[in-house]
Parts: structure tokens; C-alpha cells; sequence
């Protein structure tokens, strides 16, 4: 940033972890950021006097949690935790199937489609910037689940249970992680 440096403005990367599948005031509420995390990016030029105004500010506006990350560090996490998401859901959506789901559904097809309602302008703009993070997340999604596939495929009945009980465990451990 040596234009910002030039003029004196000292930048220090965020990134909230609330919002919507809306945008615009109109939709905004009160409580978006109750609880969530704030996510700040310092770089080594960066004074330590700016990482704690901005922790203070995050947690005066209701965030329940301030992490401090590297801009790399960062981008290859959200990949994981917040773009392949929505590539995913994305994906998951365009399934011929998807015209015949009412009444065959509960909670975990809402849950995997309620980020497939995206701005694509805006998510488009996300990935193609953070394209080589994503792309490893798609390609690793991609392995596994044809980990999933071959033993469906071939009557590996023993595998499936184990590709399943593997990731009840991750998510269980992911989920105690999470509380703290």
C-alpha cells in the first residue's frame, strides 16, 4: 500500500463474519453482528495501537469474538469455512431434483441450500480474488467425495461407514473447538 503510506493513511485489513443473503440498509438489523467474529489482518508494517482500536471497536459494536490472522492465513481459511460453502450449496441446488423436493425435505436441505441465495456479483468478485485458496478447497471436496462415491459404487459397505464415522468425529471435534 504505498500510496496509502505516501498520503499518510494507514490501512488495516478486516473482515467481519456477519451478514446476509441480503444487502442494503433496508435489510440490515440491529443484532448482524451479535456475537460474531471479527477478523483482523495485520501486516507487519502495522501498528499495534491500530490491531487494538479496531479490537476495541469490534467488541463496542457487539462482536463476540476478534481474531488476529495473517492476510494469508485468512484467505485460505475462508476458502474453507465460508467460500466453498457457497460453492457447494451452489452446486448442490442444480441437482434435477431439486423441482421435487417439497415435501421430502427437513432441516438438512435447508441448511445446505439457505447460502446457495447469493449475490453472484459479489461472490463471483470473492472467488476469482482468492482463486487459489478455492481452488484447492473445490479440489479437495471433489477427492472426498468421490471417496464417498467409490464406496456406494462398490458395495464397500465397511469404507462408507468409515468415511461417515470419520467425519462425525471432525464435526464433533470442530464443534468443541467452536465453544471455545
Amino acid at each position: 500500500t504505498p500510496i496509502l503510506d505516501e498520503r499518510g493513511v494507514m490501512f488495516v485489513g478486516v473482515h467481519p463474519m456477519a451478514g446476509r443473503e441480503f444487502s442494503g440498509f433496508d435489510y440490515s438489523t440491529d443484532m448482524l453482528f451479535d456475537n460474531a467474529s471479527f477478523i483482523i489482518t495485520p501486516t507487519e508494517n502495522t501498528p499495534q495501537i491500530a490491531v487494538n482500536l479496531l479490537s476495541t471497536l469490534a467488541g463496542s459494536i457487539g462482536f463476540g469474538k476478534v481474531v488476529i490472522t495473517t492476510p494469508e492465513k485468512h484467505d485460505q481459511v475462508i476458502a474453507y469455512t465460508s467460500q466453498l460453502a457457497h460453492v457447494v450449496s451452489n452446486a448442490y441446488v442444480k441437482s434435477p431434483s431439486v423441482h421435487d423436493f417439497n415435501g421430502f425435505s427437513a432441516g438438512s436441505f435447508m441448511d445446505l441450500t439457505r447460502v446457495a441465495k447469493l449475490n453472484e456479483d459479489m461472490w463471483t468478485s470473492l472467488f476469482m480474488c482468492n482463486k487459489e485458496a478455492l481452488l484447492f478447497e473445490i479440489n479437495y471436496i471433489l477427492k472426498s467425495i468421490a471417496e464417498y462415491r467409490d464406496a456406494i459404487k462398490n458395495d464397500d459397505k465397511e469404507r462408507l461407514r468409515e468415511l461417515l464415522k470419520d467425519g462425525r468425529i471432525l464435526k464433533e471435534k470442530c464443534n468443541e473447538l467452536y465453544k471455545k
